[in-house]
């Protein structure tokens, strides 16, 4: 434990921003990036309007915010029952990886959705498996809830070819459904750290 305050937040803040901030920056100079492009924002750099992207982002931020809730309730003790710790600690971890895979496009750019839906897949039936009592005590309704509305958003992906209907149709049924399955995500995450810290609280 860093006592002193000066100490702390060079490790735990400065450091770690310094060490991004540099990497990013040297690796988009090794890839012919010019550092305005990395370092503005996309709307300002593209010259985009304010609305261009904006479901997309509170997306982004649905995704940080169960992340953020999982994983600080399972990391800072107030979960202190293991069980719960280890629900929380799981959720936060692929709540992370869900949202840097939607910020960065990771299942159409760079690993293929195939790998990634399967793998997503079979994480979250382990969820609902290894700690079934605990979604059914947190919000079972919301976590199925958002298995099925998100599942159903990569379904219509994979099926908009086949669809007697245009492209523009099929996407905005696609992203509905995959908006209203985050916002349900974040409402099991959120159920689950308050559950998790109540009992702790309570013991």
């Amino acid at each position: 434990m860093l006592r002193n305050p000066f100490t702390r937040l060079l490790v735990v803040a400065i450091f770690p921003a310094l060490i991004v901030y540099i990497v990013v920056l040297s690796l988009s100079a090794a890839a012919g990036i010019q550092p305005g492009k990395v370092l503005t924002d996309l709307m300002q750099t593209c010259d985009f309007p304010v609305a261009v992207g904006m479901l997309s982002n509170f997306g982004f931020l649905l995704w940080a915010a169960a992340a953020a809730i999982s994983l600080f309730v399972s990391l800072s003790g107030l979960a202190i029952k293991r069980d719960w710790c280890q629900l929380l600690l799981v959720g936060g971890i692929f709540s992370t990886i869900l949202c840097l895979d939607d910020l960065f496009l990771l299942h159409d750019r760079h690993i293929g959705p195939d790998f990634l839906y399967t793998s997503y897949a079979i994480l979250a039936l382990f969820i609902l498996l290894r700690f079934r009592k605990l979604v059914i005590q947190s919000d079972g309704v919301a976590f199925l809830a958002a298995a099925m509305l998100l599942g159903l958003s990569i379904v219509s992906d994979k099926v908009q070819d086949l669809l007697p209907i245009g492209y523009a149709t099929v996407q905005l049924f696609e992203e509905g459904f995959k908006f209203v399955g985050i916002a349900c995500w974040l409402a099991f995450w959120w159920q689950a750290s308050l559950r998790g810290a109540t009992l702790q609280a309570s013991d």
